[in-house]
C-alpha cells in the first residue's frame, strides 16, 4: 500500500492549528532581535544576527506554508480516487456560481450515480467495489476540461461541474459521458464487472441558488434512475 493519505479532520485540524505556529514564529523573531540589539553593542552584530534569524524564520514559514497548501488540498481530495470530495466539489460550486453572477456566465452540474453497486461488494467483495469507484473516477477525471470538476461526493455519488459552458453542448457532452461510462468494464480477478450508472443533470446561470442546483440535479437523477431500473424490469421479464 501507498502512503496513506490524512483523513479530512485531521487535515482541517493541522492546517488550523498551524497558523498560530507560525505567528509565533515571527513573534519569536522580534523578540531575539530586541535581545540581541540590547545584548551587543556592535551594530554590525546585529545587523548579522538579524539577518541570520530572518533567513531561518523565512525557511521554516515557507516550509510550514507549503505543507499548509499540501494539507488544505488533502482535506478536499477523496482518498479513493483522488478526486475532489464533498468539501471540495461544493467549494467549487460556490465559487463557480459566484463567477457565472459576476460575469453572466452559464453551466451544467451532472450528478451520477452507480446503479446496482451494493451487490458488487455483496457478491465480489469490498477491494472490488474499491476498483469499480476508482475506474469511474479515472473514467470522469480524463474526460473533463482542465476547467471543469469532477469528485466523488460518497459512497457510489459522483459529480461533474461544466463550467463557463452553454447548456445544450455541456449536456450533450454530460450524456457522452454517461454512455461511456455505461460501456465501461472493470476486470476483477477472473471477472469482469460492468459499471451501470444514472445522471442527473441540472442547468445553471448567474442567477441560480447552490441549493437549488443541488436539488435540480438530485431530482433529475432519481428520476433517471426509476427509468432505467423499469426498462431493465420491463426487459427481464419479457
Amino acid at each position: 500500500m501507498g502512503q496513506q493519505i490524512p483523513n479530512e479532520r485531521a487535515a482541517n485540524a493541522f492546517s488550523e492549528s498551524i497558523h498560530p505556529v507560525i505567528d509565533t514564529m515571527e513573534m519569536r523573531l522580534r523578540c531575539e532581535l530586541l535581545r540581541e540589539a540590547q545584548e551587543s553593542v556592535d551594530p554590525d552584530t546585529v545587523v548579522v544576527k538579524a539577518l541570520e534569524y530572518a533567513a531561518e524564520a523565512e525557511q521554516r514559514i515557507a516550509e510550514l506554508n507549503a505543507r499548509v497548501r499540501t494539507l488544505e488540498s488533502l482535506a478536499k481530495t477523496d482518498e479513493l480516487t483522488g478526486l475532489l470530495n464533498r468539501r471540495g466539489f461544493y467549494d467549487a460550486v460556490r465559487r463557480e456560481l459566484q463567477q457565472s453572477a459576476r460575469h453572466k456566465e452559464t453551466g451544467v452540474l451532472a450528478y451520477i450515480d452507480l446503479d446496482e453497486f451494493k451487490p458488487i461488494n455483496d457478491t465480489l467483495g469490498h477491494a472490488a467495489g474499491d476498483e469499480v469507484l476508482r475506474a469511474v473516477g479515472r473514467q470522469l477525471g480524463t474526460n473533463i476540461r482542465a476547467t471543469d470538476f469532477a469528485a466523488r461526493l460518497g459512497g457510489d455519488e459522483f459529480a461533474v461541474l461544466f463550467v463557463r459552458a452553454e447548456h445544450i453542448p455541456a449536456r450533450k457532452r454530460a450524456r457522452v459521458m454517461l454512455e461511456e461510462l455505461n460501456s465501461l468494464t472493470v476486470p476483477w480477478k477472473r471477472k469482469k464487472v460492468q459499471v451501470r450508472a444514472s445522471m442527473g443533470l441540472a442547468n445553471y446561470t448567474g442567477e441560480t441558488a447552490f441549493e437549488e442546483l443541488l436539488a435540480q440535479s438530485d431530482r433529475a437523477m432519481y428520476r433517471e434512475k426509476r427509468k432505467a431500473t423499469e426498462s431493465r424490469s420491463a426487459a427481464a421479464t419479457r
